[in-house]
Formats: structure tokens, C-alpha cells, sequence
């Protein structure tokens, strides 16, 4: 199966590259058009978000979406959410009857039964005029395998039992659905985003964890504000989070 590339998008396929992100910010610096998806069968130096590594064996699936939104950076931020959303509805499409609890963990992660299928790295290069000259849209989504031991337990579509689900087939539901919402965020920002988002957050309106830098916070998850940033109700009032770690509260 090929993968088909939705209109204005075409795709650089790739056996192996250090990482997919790495190759779209080259091929930007270079002056590569919007719509480009690098897509890599494996990632030899794979990236997370916050510095971390992402494992990138042969059978899972790694792209990384060049665009030019010409937008604030704060404004693109929301284009992370609109990937989280594509994202769970290729995984959704992939269990088909198997089914499976899909949920959306501040600020793009996608969980499957509690646990992480994917993870969305964005990377942003700023013109002279302070708008975003390009914004690469980085994700992984764990097909065949999953890391054993991560700190937040992980899964794949394989070990949910979606055995025939194949790299391709989520590839294209993927960017199929992040093209649709590219297009909406575009005409209407963030706000439908935001509200489908929520629909599907994880822990939304219950309490939850969140690690900072220096301290972790515990509180009510009551909101997301109009730039994608977690409000978080504490004892003494609200805290508006813009980056952190968000882990559940166990019983």
C-alpha cells in the first residue's frame, strides 16, 4: 500500500534519516515550499519534546509536516492540538471494531487505554517581522512496538490488538484529517480546535499533576485558554500553565 497525500501536501519518503523534524527544518532553510511531509520507515536520532529521545524502530510511524502559516508563534501553538486530533482519529480509523479508549494528554499527546500511542514535536524557525516563517509538525505514532520501562506507560496498535494496522494506512488517515483541520484553523482558528481538543482531554475537569521545571503542582484541571495554555484551579486560585508535564492522580 502507498500512502496518498491529501491536496497541497506531497511526501518525501525516506528509508532512514537522523530524524524526520531535522530533515524538514534543512529542507526549509532551503526554501521548501508549504506541505511537505518527510516520512522516514526509521529515525536514527529521533527527537521528543523537552530534549528527550524518541526510539524510532522500523514498523511505527514518523512524519514531520512543513508548513508556512504565516502567523504569531503563540498562534501556532494551536496547530499542535490540530495534530493531536488527526492523530487520534488515524488511530481510531486503525482499531476499527477492536476498539479502545482513545484521549487527548496536555498538551499533544495521544493515549490509547490510558497509555501513550503518540507524541508531537513542534519546531519553528521566526522571520525579521516576528511572524513564523515555518513550522514543522512532528509526530510519532507507535504501530508495531512500544518503549518498555518510559515514564508514562506506552502502547502501540499492535499490542492494543490491531493487528492488521499497517504504517501506511495510519500515515494516510493522519494527514488526511490534519489537512481538513489545517484548513479550518486556518479560516477559524483556534477556537474549534480548542473545542474538539477538550472533547477528548484527558483528565479535563479532574484533578491532576502537573511537573514544572522547579516544583509540581496538583489541582483541577478546569480549562484551556485561548492559546492552548492549561488552567489548572489550586486551593489559593487558578495557575495558567503553558508548558509542563501532566501525569493523572492515583486513587
Amino acid at each position: 500500500m502507498t500512502v496518498a497525500a491529501p491536496p497541497g501536501f506531497r511526501i518525501l519518503a525516506l528509508d532512514e534519516i537522523d530524524s524526520t523534524n531535522a530533515e524538514a527544518a534543512r529542507r526549509a532553510a532551503a526554501g521548501e515550499a508549504e506541505g511537505l511531509v518527510v516520512w522516514a520507515r526509521s529515525q536514527s536520532a529521533g527527537r521528543g519534546r523537552r530534549g528527550r529521545s524518541w526510539v524510532s524502530p522500523a514498523g511505527n510511524c514518523y512524519s514531520s509536516i512543513l508548513l508556512r502559516p504565516r502567523c504569531k508563534p503563540r498562534e501556532a501553538l494551536g496547530l499542535g492540538f490540530a495534530a493531536a486530533l488527526a492523530t487520534a482519529r488515524a488511530v481510531r480509523e486503525a482499531l476499527g471494531s477492536q476498539g479502545g479508549t482513545v484521549a487527548l494528554k496536555w498538551p499533544n499527546d495521544v493515549l490509547l487505554d490510558g497509555r501513550k500511542i503518540s507524541g508531537c514535536l513542534m519546531e519553528s524557525g521566526v522571520g525579521k517581522s516576528g511572524d513564523v516563517d515555518y513550522l514543522i509538525v512532528g509526530v510519532g505514532i507507535n504501530v508495531s512496538s512500544h518503549p518498555e520501562g518510559t515514564e508514562y506507560p506506552a502502547t502501540s496498535l499492535h499490542a492494543s490488538g490491531a493487528d492488521s494496522a499497517n504504517v501506511e494506512a495510519v500515515l494516510t488517515g493522519y494527514l488526511g484529517s490534519f489537512a481538513a483541520w489545517y484548513e479550518r484553523w486556518r479560516r477559524a482558528g483556534f477556537a474549534p480546535v480548542r473545542a474538539a481538543w477538550l472533547g477528548l482531554a484527558a483528565g479535563f475537569g479532574q484533578p491532576i499533576k502537573v511537573r514544572l521545571e522547579d516544583e509540581v503542582l496538583e489541582g483541577v484541571f478546569v480549562a484551556l485558554d485561548g492559546h492552548g495554555a492549561l488552567v489548572l484551579k489550586l486551593a489559593d486560585g487558578e495557575r495558567v500553565i503553558e508548558t509542563g508535564e501532566v501525569f493523572p492522580v492515583r486513587g
